[in-house]
C-alpha cells in the first residue's frame, strides 16, 4: 500500500541513538556475526533502531549479492560485516545495511527471505524492486 509504513521488529543486541545518527556499539572482542543473524536479518534491523526506540529512519540490510542496484537520499549511517550464511558451514558473506532519512530504491536479486534482505521503513514494494520515501 502507498505510503504506508512497514515495520520489521524482531531481536536485538544494542544500539544508540547519538545527535540525530546511530551508533551501533559492539564490544571489541565480539565477531560480525555476534551482531548479525544471518538466518534473519531482521534481528539487524531492531539493532539499528534501539530495540525499536528510533523508528524515524528508513533501513535496510541485505546480503551483498542479493543486491541488483540501490540508491538512499539522506544517510544517516551505513555499515558491512562478514558472516556465515544461514544453512552454510564455511565461507563468510558480506553483508551491507543503510539508514537513511530520504528517498530510496532497492532492487533485490536471488532468492527472498529474511535471509538475504530485510527493511523497515515508509516504503512499497511492486515485487523484487522496494521505493523508500522521505521520513
Amino acid at each position: 500500500m502507498k505510503g504506508t509504513t512497514q515495520r520489521v521488529a524482531a531481536r536485538a543486541v544494542a544500539a544508540l541513538a547519538v545527535a540525530g545518527t546511530l551508533a551501533v556499539a559492539v564490544p571489541q572482542s565480539a565477531s560480525a556475526s555476534d551482531f548479525l543473524n544471518p538466518c534473519d536479518l531482521r534481528s539487524k534491523i531492531s539493532e539499528l533502531q534501539g530495540w525499536g526506540s528510533d523508528t524515524s529512519s528508513n533501513i535496510i540490510v541485505f546480503k551483498a549479492t542479493a543486491q541488483r542496484s540501490s540508491h538512499f537520499d539522506g544517510v544517516v549511517a551505513q555499515g558491512s560485516a562478514k558472516a556465515i550464511p544461514c544453512g552454510v558451514t564455511f565461507g563468510a558473506k558480506e553483508y551491507r545495511w543503510v539508514v537513511f532519512k530520504g528517498d530510496g530504491e532497492f532492487v533485490h536479486q536471488g532468492d527472498g527471505g529474511f535471509r538475504n534482505w530485510a527493511y523497515y521503513g515508509n516504503a512499497d514494494r511492486f515485487g523484487e524492486k522496494v521505493v523508500f520515501h522521505r521520513r
